[in-house]
Parts: structure tokens; sequence; C-alpha cells
């Protein structure tokens, strides 16, 4: 399968549920799919609030031919630079996570290796404005495969089925 037709697969699924914001920001950024979600529970009337909760997530789509680890380390840096410019962190702030997904032909080793071994958690007021958590994927689609760091295990399992069963 093309990145093209991925990448086109990806973006028709998250457009039922994610705002698509087309960028070029950055070299090689092709979207940013954002998703924002408020729950609450309260007695009677609104006004006798119980809890509520903020929920967000951003993902930023790359498109690369060929990933080196020059690449991946510049829109990494562009992403943690970017996403709290977008993010509503205070009081009622669950969580937020951040996906960076890199569709490529083929991937460098070293490259993947830096994708997988990616850790960013990050808690604010010890949790009681919730925390941020990075999930990195890479789509090779040379190799037919989908790489993923610890916290992205649900990315995987995701991405798998939008482009296996669309």
């Amino acid at each position: 399968m093309t990145s093209e037709a991925v990448l086109e697969k990806i973006l028709t699924s998250l457009g039922a549920y994610y705002n698509i914001n087309h960028c070029n920001d950055a070299e090689f950024l092709y979207a940013r799919c954002d998703y924002f979600e408020h729950a609450e529970n309260f007695v009677v009337s609104r006004k006798a609030n119980l809890w509520s909760a903020d929920s967000e997530e951003f993902m930023y789509i790359f498109k690369v031919s060929f990933l080196t680890k020059e690449i991946f380390e510049s829109s990494i840096h562009y992403v943690k630079s970017d996403w709290e410019k977008h993010a509503h962190i205070g009081p009622g702030h669950m969580y937020t996570y951040i996906t960076p997904i890199f569709i490529c032909d083929k991937a460098e080793p070293m490259a993947a290796k830096l994708l997988r071994k990616f850790r960013r958690y990050k808690s604010y007021r010890f949790s009681f404005w919730g925390w941020s958590e990075f999930h990195t994927a890479l789509i090779e689609c040379g190799g037919n495969k989908i790489i993923t760091n610890r916290s992205g295990k649900c990315v995987r399992k995701s991405l798998g089925r939008i482009i296996h069963n669309l």
C-alpha cells in the first residue's frame, strides 16, 4: 500500500471525530488533528456539579519518503513546542495525549529505535490538573509495519484497524 493511500485512509477515518487542520508550519507536517471532550456529572441542576473532566488529543501527521534520525528529532522538537499552544491545562483537565504519526515508505533503523524508546509523561499540580503523555507511531508502507513506543500500543491497534479494514 502506498503512503498516499495510507494517509487518505487515516484522514478519512479521523475526520468523523477529529478537527483536521492541514498544516505547512513545519517541514513534512501534513496535518494536525484535534480532539476535545468534556464530561460532567451533576445532581438535579447544572449548578450542583459533582465533577467535570476535560480530555484532549492532538495528532500530528508527518509524511516523509525516508525517515531519518534528524527528521524524527526535528519533528518531535516541533511537536513539543507546538502542542501546549492548543492545550487547555488547568482545573478540570484530566489528560492530554500527543501523538506524532510518521507515514513513510522506509525508515532508518536508528530512527525507528528512537521512536520506540521515546517517552514523555508530565503531570500537572501532582495530577490534580491531569497529565500529558506522548504516543509515537511509525507506519512503514514499504515493509507494511506499524511501530509505536510503549505507551502507544493503543495507537498501533487503532491504526492497524484503519489501514487494513477500510
